[in-house]
């Protein structure tokens, strides 16, 4: 049944090459949304660096595991931020390294509101071990892939409006995969559109509700993320929400100190595999620090725990 299982999670990993978006569903990904808007950094004048671990569908063979650092930090002097993501992810037979630096740009639109506009470019690289898909009578021509790599370039482009504390973003990655013929090359990306809308409700000034909703579509379909989130004294924050036709998830986190934040995720299953697994687990670290003491004006919407 083992082996069985092996395979079965080669071939699938080996056929979802084609039309895969590259950009991994992490639960607490408003925290940090830079690997799919470059443009969705804060006005702070901080460098926010941002860890996520994830380990989907527990207990099932092969199932996805990943890892994003997403760097970021803005110039009031210059109005620009300056953004890097590295995201890994192992899929059965398959391995993905998308890596990728980014630029955005900031526009006043008046007191804590901007439009800001940013860009991405980088390498997506993925690999197939042909050689590790294994059946039981050591032999069988349907399953005798090779070992097999490929590098493409890599460009995301996105859009923020900022209005206070509401934030409105739109964003498509892999603007590359158009230059490829996804029928005939299997490591070609597929692009993905993003919309998502962020609050932060400040209640009083110990509680507050952040409501923040995403919506993404690729070749796999339609997916979108609904999640309310409650913060207590701006340290704690216990959340929850739904990912359509997926997972329902719970999440809860605190800040400690100035500049640390340390947060974690579950997913309970919702989808055709509930059955052949356990859950989903992730875990979200989060470093920040200043880089100047100038004063400056700034949105709190962009980062919720500043």
């Amino acid at each position: 049944m083992r082996t069985a299982m092996a395979v079965v999670s080669g071939l699938f990993s080996f056929f979802s090459l084609q039309g895969q978006s590259n950009t991994a569903v992490f639960t607490q990904q408003m925290f940090s949304k830079a690997n799919f808007n470059p443009a969705a950094i804060t006005q702070q004048a901080v460098v926010d660096a941002s860890l996520f671990g994830r380990m989907q569908w527990v207990g099932f063979e092969g199932a996805p595991k990943s890892a994003m650092l997403n760097v970021s930090g803005y110039l009031p002097e210059i109005k620009s931020g300056i953004s890097g993501s590295v995201l890994g992810e192992s899929f059965g037979q398959t391995f993905t390294l998308n890596a990728k630096l980014g630029y955005s740009y900031h526009v006043h639109l008046g007191k804590m509101n901007y439009l800001t506009f940013g860009l991405n470019a980088g390498f997506i690289f993925k690999s197939f071990a042909g050689n590790g898909v294994i059946v039981e009578d050591g032999s069988d021509p349907y399953v005798d892939f090779e070992n097999l790599s490929d590098f493409k370039p890599d460009v995301d482009f996105g859009i923020v409006l900022t209005l206070r504390d509401f934030q409105f973003g739109l964003s498509v990655t892999h603007l590359t995969a158009w230059a490829y013929d996804r029928q005939k090359d299997y490591f070609a990306p597929q692009e993905a559109y993003y919309g998502f809308v962020q609050y932060k409700g400040d209640v009083t000034p110990d509680f507050g509700i952040d409501p923040y909703v995403c919506a993404y579509y690729s070749d796999g379909g339609f997916k979108f993320d609904a999640l309310l989130n409650f913060r207590f004294l701006d340290v704690f924050w216990v959340g929850g929400g739904y990912r359509y036709s997926d997972a329902a998830f719970l999440l809860a986190g605190v800040k400690l100190g100035k500049n640390f934040s340390l947060g974690y995720s579950y997913d309970f299953g919702l989808g055709s595999l509930r059955s052949k697994h356990s859950g989903s687990h992730e875990v979200f670290l989060s470093l920040k620090f200043e880089t100047t003491k100038k004063p400056a004006e700034s949105s709190q919407t962009p980062l919720l725990f500043e």
